[in-house]
Formats: structure tokens, sequence, C-alpha cells
């Protein structure tokens, strides 16, 4: 139970710090005279305005396929299920409930509007809106924490099962 407590946590809020991190880490490396360094607002873009969240997918995959290469906990590779199960009843509150509370003149809410708020450019944080920061990029992170695990695992079974037969 504590290796999926950990894993959970490393695999969602700590690729999101990795990611954060690295990124900046990287544009810090470029000399200032380059005449080709981007601005750091492009660094902010790529980390929270992209609703695709390509860093972190990134940072999930090899921090995944690296510790899945040391440990081969299985609880690695459900660590996506928590931040869906938040996923799906977030979608389902603001299908369901969240219409009920607004005002009447307020649009009602749809599935597509509801997907495009998650998954798409409906939700900014520039406009205040951090559901997609705070509720799918989780989701991308553990899920590819868990594909880079299961990746690793079955890297190390291919490679024992060519060893057995040499």
């Amino acid at each position: 139970m504590l290796a999926f407590v950990v894993h959970q946590i490393v695999g969602t809020w700590g690729i999101a710090f990795l990611a954060a991190v690295g990124l900046t880490s990287l544009f810090d490396l470029i000399p200032d005279s380059a005449s080709w360094k981007p601005s750091m607002r492009f660094v902010h873009w790529l980390l929270t305005e992209n609703p695709f969240y390509p860093v972190q997918i990134m940072a999930g995959l090899y921090l995944g396929w690296r510790i899945g290469r040391h440990f081969q906990h299985k609880s690695m590779l459900w660590i996506w299920v928590l931040p869906l199960l938040v996923l799906c009843y977030a979608l389902v509150v603001g299908l369901i409930l969240i219409p009920e509370w607004t005002s009447v003149l307020a649009r009602r809410s749809t599935v597509g509007t509801q997907l495009s708020h998650y998954f798409g450019w409906g939700c900014q944080p520039r406009a205040r809106c951090l559901d997609q920061l705070l509720i799918t990029m989780p989701f991308y992170a553990s899920a590819a924490y868990s594909l880079g695990a299961l990746l690793a695992r079955n890297a190390l079974k291919k490679a024992g099962q060519v060893l057995a037969v040499q």
C-alpha cells in the first residue's frame, strides 16, 4: 500500500514538479546572447497553457521507464486509476450538478463543452480556470508514468527471454 501511495504522488505531482524544474533549467542553459532563445512565456505556455501537456507526458514516460526498470512494483501500472476517477467525477458533476447551481442566464453545459473544458482550449489558466491543470494534467502524467513502467517491464521480460534462449 505504501508503494502505491509513493508511486501515486511521484507519478502525478512529482512529474509536474520535475517537468517544470527540468524545462526551466533547460531554457536557462541557453545563453541570453543566443538570438533564437525563446522567452520564458513560451516555457509557461508549454507547461500550463497547452491542454495536451507534452512536457509532463514525456517526463511521465521517462520517469516511469527509469523507475520501472529498478522497481517492478505492480502498483506502478495502476496509478492512473485514481486520477481517472477524479476526472470522471468532474465531468459528471459538470454535466449534472453544476447547471442547477448556476444562474438561469448561464449557458447549459453539454458533453462537447465539458470535453473542451477538460481536454481542449475551453479552460485556460490565464482566464483563472485551473481545472485542466489540477484534474486533467495529473491524469495525463499518471497514465504516461504507468505506460513507461509497463514498457520497462516488457523490455526487461524480453531481455530475460533473450538471455534464456542464448
